[in-house]
Protein backbone atom coordinates (compact mmCIF):
# COMPACT_ATOMS: atom_id res chain seq x y z
CA UNK A 1 0.00 0.00 0.00
CA UNK A 2 1.10 3.36 -1.03
CA UNK A 3 -0.69 5.23 1.88
CA UNK A 4 -2.85 7.48 -0.31
CA UNK A 5 -6.45 8.33 0.52
CA UNK A 6 -9.26 7.68 -1.72
CA UNK A 7 -10.72 10.78 -1.73
CA UNK A 8 -13.44 10.10 -4.56
CA UNK A 9 -16.70 11.43 -4.29
CA UNK A 10 -19.57 9.28 -4.20
CA UNK A 11 -23.38 9.21 -2.22
CA UNK A 12 -21.52 7.43 0.56
CA UNK A 13 -18.43 8.82 0.99
CA UNK A 14 -18.03 12.06 3.87
CA UNK A 15 -16.63 14.16 1.59
CA UNK A 16 -18.73 16.27 -0.73
CA UNK A 17 -18.93 18.61 -3.13
CA UNK A 18 -21.03 22.40 -2.60
CA UNK A 19 -22.82 23.95 -5.24
CA UNK A 20 -25.19 26.88 -4.94
CA UNK A 21 -28.64 26.78 -6.59
CA UNK A 22 -30.57 29.64 -7.43
CA UNK A 23 -34.49 30.26 -7.65
CA UNK A 24 -34.82 33.37 -9.69
CA UNK A 25 -38.33 35.11 -9.53
CA UNK A 26 -39.63 37.59 -11.77
CA UNK A 27 -43.11 39.19 -11.85
CA UNK A 28 -44.53 40.25 -15.12
CA UNK A 29 -48.17 40.07 -17.34
CA UNK A 30 -49.01 40.07 -13.95
CA UNK A 31 -47.82 36.47 -12.85
CA UNK A 32 -45.09 35.70 -10.76
CA UNK A 33 -42.56 33.13 -12.41
CA UNK A 34 -39.42 31.52 -11.87
CA UNK A 35 -36.41 31.05 -14.00
CA UNK A 36 -35.77 27.67 -14.97
CA UNK A 37 -33.02 25.59 -16.76
CA UNK A 38 -33.23 22.36 -18.61
CA UNK A 39 -30.47 20.05 -18.30
CA UNK A 40 -28.93 18.27 -21.32
CA UNK A 41 -26.83 15.61 -19.17
CA UNK A 42 -26.95 12.55 -16.77
CA UNK A 43 -28.41 12.34 -14.28
CA UNK A 44 -31.80 13.97 -14.58
CA UNK A 45 -31.47 14.86 -18.31
CA UNK A 46 -34.19 16.70 -20.01
CA UNK A 47 -35.48 17.64 -16.40
CA UNK A 48 -36.12 21.14 -15.67
CA UNK A 49 -34.11 22.63 -12.67
CA UNK A 50 -33.08 25.49 -10.47
CA UNK A 51 -29.90 26.85 -12.21
CA UNK A 52 -26.35 26.63 -10.00
CA UNK A 53 -23.11 24.60 -10.04
CA UNK A 54 -19.80 23.66 -7.69
CA UNK A 55 -18.59 26.17 -5.71
CA UNK A 56 -14.95 27.35 -7.47
CA UNK A 57 -11.70 27.16 -5.02
CA UNK A 58 -10.99 30.67 -4.72
CA UNK A 59 -15.02 31.25 -4.46
CA UNK A 60 -17.56 32.44 -1.52
CA UNK A 61 -20.92 30.85 -2.04
CA UNK A 62 -22.31 34.01 -2.80
CA UNK A 63 -19.73 34.44 -5.72
CA UNK A 64 -20.55 31.39 -6.76
CA UNK A 65 -24.19 32.10 -7.04
CA UNK A 66 -23.54 35.08 -9.72
CA UNK A 67 -20.94 33.25 -11.57
CA UNK A 68 -22.62 30.48 -12.46
CA UNK A 69 -25.75 32.69 -13.03
CA UNK A 70 -24.03 34.68 -15.50
CA UNK A 71 -21.93 31.99 -17.31
CA UNK A 72 -25.25 29.69 -17.28
CA UNK A 73 -27.86 31.80 -18.39
CA UNK A 74 -25.98 35.15 -18.85
CA UNK A 75 -28.47 37.24 -16.08
CA UNK A 76 -26.12 39.32 -13.36
CA UNK A 77 -26.64 41.89 -11.28
CA UNK A 78 -28.49 40.02 -8.89
CA UNK A 79 -30.52 40.87 -5.78
CA UNK A 80 -29.51 37.46 -4.08
CA UNK A 81 -31.27 36.11 -0.52
CA UNK A 82 -29.39 33.03 1.15
CA UNK A 83 -32.67 30.42 2.06
CA UNK A 84 -30.65 27.28 3.10
CA UNK A 85 -28.17 24.52 2.97
CA UNK A 86 -29.09 20.41 2.07
CA UNK A 87 -27.06 18.59 3.05
CA UNK A 88 -29.29 14.89 3.03
CA UNK A 89 -26.70 12.37 1.84
CA UNK A 90 -28.69 10.87 -0.71
CA UNK A 91 -29.95 14.21 -2.43
CA UNK A 92 -27.46 13.18 -5.52
CA UNK A 93 -28.15 10.14 -6.69
CA UNK A 94 -24.15 9.78 -8.04
CA UNK A 95 -22.09 11.74 -5.60
CA UNK A 96 -22.26 13.35 -2.03
CA UNK A 97 -23.53 16.87 -2.91
CA UNK A 98 -24.41 19.60 0.01
CA UNK A 99 -26.20 23.05 -1.59
CA UNK A 100 -26.78 26.42 -0.37
CA UNK A 101 -29.81 27.96 -1.87
CA UNK A 102 -30.75 31.49 -2.89
CA UNK A 103 -33.36 33.24 -4.06
CA UNK A 104 -33.20 36.17 -6.63
CA UNK A 105 -35.15 39.39 -7.55
CA UNK A 106 -34.62 40.35 -10.99
CA UNK A 107 -37.00 42.38 -13.69
CA UNK A 108 -37.07 39.75 -17.01
CA UNK A 109 -38.05 41.90 -19.37
CA UNK A 110 -34.47 42.96 -18.40
CA UNK A 111 -33.01 40.21 -19.56
CA UNK A 112 -32.39 37.41 -22.32
CA UNK A 113 -31.25 34.48 -20.85
CA UNK A 114 -29.47 32.09 -22.84
CA UNK A 115 -28.71 27.78 -22.21
CA UNK A 116 -25.02 27.77 -21.94
CA UNK A 117 -22.93 24.73 -21.17
CA UNK A 118 -24.91 21.32 -20.10
CA UNK A 119 -28.35 22.91 -20.50
CA UNK A 120 -30.45 22.54 -23.58
CA UNK A 121 -32.96 25.19 -23.05
CA UNK A 122 -34.10 27.94 -20.12
CA UNK A 123 -37.03 29.59 -19.40
CA UNK A 124 -39.34 31.51 -17.30
CA UNK A 125 -42.11 29.61 -15.56
CA UNK A 126 -45.43 30.81 -13.96
CA UNK A 127 -44.94 29.31 -10.33
CA UNK A 128 -48.07 28.47 -10.67
CA UNK A 129 -47.24 26.12 -13.79
CA UNK A 130 -43.72 24.43 -12.83
CA UNK A 131 -43.10 20.76 -14.10
CA UNK A 132 -42.16 18.17 -11.62
CA UNK A 133 -38.24 19.14 -10.85
CA UNK A 134 -35.13 16.95 -10.91
CA UNK A 135 -32.98 16.30 -7.73
CA UNK A 136 -34.96 17.56 -4.85
CA UNK A 137 -35.21 21.49 -7.11
CA UNK A 138 -39.18 20.94 -5.78
CA UNK A 139 -38.46 21.28 -2.57
CA UNK A 140 -35.52 24.19 -3.20
CA UNK A 141 -37.95 26.40 -4.75
CA UNK A 142 -41.24 25.83 -2.41
CA UNK A 143 -38.90 26.62 0.63
CA UNK A 144 -37.36 29.53 -1.34
CA UNK A 145 -40.86 31.17 -2.34
CA UNK A 146 -41.66 30.71 1.24
CA UNK A 147 -38.54 33.08 2.36
CA UNK A 148 -39.36 35.64 -0.20
CA UNK A 149 -42.92 35.59 1.43
CA UNK A 150 -41.88 35.56 4.52
CA UNK A 151 -39.14 38.54 4.04
CA UNK A 152 -41.54 40.24 2.02
CA UNK A 153 -44.05 41.09 5.09
CA UNK A 154 -41.27 42.93 6.77
CA UNK A 155 -39.06 44.48 3.93
CA UNK A 156 -40.18 46.11 1.18
CA UNK A 157 -37.98 43.37 -1.07
CA UNK A 158 -40.37 43.60 -4.21
CA UNK A 159 -40.46 47.42 -5.44
CA UNK A 160 -37.58 46.44 -7.95
CA UNK A 161 -39.90 44.48 -9.44
CA UNK A 162 -42.37 47.47 -10.79
CA UNK A 163 -41.22 49.06 -13.69
CA UNK A 164 -39.70 52.81 -13.39
CA UNK A 165 -42.98 54.32 -12.93
CA UNK A 166 -46.18 52.60 -11.11
CA UNK A 167 -49.56 52.62 -9.95
CA UNK A 168 -50.47 52.10 -6.02
CA UNK A 169 -52.62 49.38 -7.81
CA UNK A 170 -49.78 48.30 -9.62
CA UNK A 171 -47.80 47.57 -6.59
CA UNK A 172 -50.50 45.57 -4.70
CA UNK A 173 -50.88 43.17 -7.34
CA UNK A 174 -47.53 42.75 -7.25
CA UNK A 175 -47.41 41.79 -4.01
CA UNK A 176 -50.65 39.80 -3.77
CA UNK A 177 -49.05 37.83 -7.09
CA UNK A 178 -45.86 36.83 -4.55
CA UNK A 179 -47.60 36.64 -1.56
CA UNK A 180 -50.64 34.07 -3.40
CA UNK A 181 -53.79 36.23 -1.59
CA UNK A 182 -55.29 39.24 -1.42
CA UNK A 183 -54.98 42.23 0.36
CA UNK A 184 -56.67 45.16 2.14
CA UNK A 185 -56.36 47.85 -0.10
CA UNK A 186 -56.61 50.66 2.64
CA UNK A 187 -54.14 48.58 4.97
CA UNK A 188 -51.65 48.50 2.06
CA UNK A 189 -51.69 51.49 0.45
CA UNK A 190 -51.48 52.97 4.04
CA UNK A 191 -48.39 50.77 4.76
CA UNK A 192 -46.46 51.96 1.67
CA UNK A 193 -47.13 55.07 1.61
CA UNK A 194 -45.59 55.56 5.15
CA UNK A 195 -41.96 54.76 3.31
CA UNK A 196 -39.92 57.56 2.43
CA UNK A 197 -38.59 55.98 -0.33
CA UNK A 198 -42.17 56.14 -2.43
CA UNK A 199 -42.33 59.47 -4.83
CA UNK A 200 -45.49 61.05 -5.74
CA UNK A 201 -44.80 62.04 -9.55
CA UNK A 202 -47.17 64.92 -10.90
CA UNK A 203 -47.51 62.31 -14.18
CA UNK A 204 -50.74 60.15 -14.25
CA UNK A 205 -51.26 56.90 -16.38
CA UNK A 206 -52.28 57.59 -19.35
CA UNK A 207 -55.20 56.38 -20.75
CA UNK A 208 -57.10 55.55 -17.50
CA UNK A 209 -59.96 58.03 -17.25
CA UNK A 210 -59.21 60.67 -13.94
CA UNK A 211 -55.57 59.53 -13.65
CA UNK A 212 -54.17 57.37 -11.44
CA UNK A 213 -50.96 59.22 -10.49
CA UNK A 214 -47.75 57.59 -10.68
CA UNK A 215 -45.00 56.85 -8.12
CA UNK A 216 -41.32 56.43 -9.05
CA UNK A 217 -38.40 54.85 -6.43
CA UNK A 218 -35.92 57.23 -4.52
CA UNK A 219 -33.24 54.39 -4.42
CA UNK A 220 -30.99 55.91 -2.03
CA UNK A 221 -33.75 55.94 0.43
CA UNK A 222 -34.67 52.43 -0.62
CA UNK A 223 -31.15 51.32 -0.24
CA UNK A 224 -31.29 52.50 3.46
CA UNK A 225 -34.64 50.93 4.01
CA UNK A 226 -33.50 47.63 2.76
CA UNK A 227 -30.37 47.88 5.08
CA UNK A 228 -32.62 48.07 7.94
Amino acid sequence: MDGTLNTRVTPQSAAATHTADCAVFGFSEGVLKVLLVQRNVEPFAGHWVLPGGAMGEDERLEQTARRVMLELVGVRDLFLQQVATYSEPDRHPVRRVVTTCYYALVKPENHTPVAKGYLSDVAWHPLSEVPPLGFDHGRLLNDAHQRLIQQLRDRPLAFDLLPDRFTLTEAQQLYEGILGEALDRRNFRRKILAYDFLIETRAKRAGVKGGPVLYRLDRAALDREMRK
